[in-house]
């Protein structure tokens, strides 16, 4: 009887046996494996080669960059060493004249003239230099006097937008300055229309008064024209040629 507690048929069998099986593959699995000293050894062995290995390469392909202090510190030993004798120890009044230089060329130096200056010969470098005129107001002046055909009077100065009064001090016309004039005669209506003084309408008129009864012959006919007023003719006399 107790023979048949202990008695496994033959599919109970290989079932037990597959069941022993992989509770032995699963703890041999889970076991931690065991280093040797020899192992270790040649582990490490292996890693050290690896990474001098890679550090080869790199310093062989990749500049090596020195600290900043390094740096500084050769630049300035070489610097010393090629600097010549004299110069080598700056002192306050050198320091303070190099810091002049630099405000010079970034800001020029103001200076009052002794005389009144010819306004249709002064460039730009000269106005810069002038009291309360700067690069902005020089090149404005400038540009102004080209259009015009040169300055007939100081006065022209108030016609340039924000310029201030006060520089008209610095400033003469001398008589012996030829003005570029306008010729009424043969000029376009493009080439009459640059002139400051000039307008489209004025312009406009000019020609067809050419165009339909000849030659303008005096600022008396342009009187005549209801597009020209006094003052238009009074500051526009001296530009005028009617040959």
């Amino acid at each position: 009887m107790s023979k048949d507690h202990f008695y496994f048929s033959r599919n109970d069998k290989i079932v037990a046996l597959i069941l022993l099986f992989v509770i032995v593959v699963s703890n041999l699995i889970r076991m931690p494996r065991k280093t040797t000293l020899q192992e270790f050894v040649e582990e490490r062995d292996s890693v050290s080669h690896v990474a001098l290995t890679e550090e080869s390469v790199r310093s062989d392909t990749i500049p090596v960059t020195r600290r900043k202090t390094d740096y500084s510190r050769s630049s300035a030993v070489r610097y010393e060493r090629n600097r010549p004798y004299p110069e080598r120890r700056d002192t306050g009044i050198q320091k303070h004249a190099f810091k002049d230089t630099v405000r010079q060329k970034r800001y020029p130096v103001k200076v009052r003239p002794s005389s009144p200056i010819d306004l249709n010969l002064a460039d730009s470098m000269l106005l810069v230099s002038l009291p309360g005129i700067g690069p902005y107001y020089s090149s404005s002046i400038i540009r102004y006097r080209e259009q015009l055909g040169g300055f007939e009077s100081v006065s022209q100065l108030s016609e340039i937008n924000g310029l201030p009064d006060s520089i008209t001090e610095w400033f003469t016309v001398a008589d012996s300055v030829q003005l570029r004039k306008v010729s009424v005669n043969s000029f376009t209506l493009s080439e009459l229309r640059k002139h400051p003084y000039i307008d489209f309408y004025q312009a406009r008129a000019i020609v067809d008064y050419r165009r339909e009864r000849g030659k303008i012959q005096g600022p008396g006919q342009l009187s005549f024209m209801e597009e020209f007023t006094d003052r238009d003719l009074e500051r526009l006399l001296p530009y005028l040629d009617f040959r």
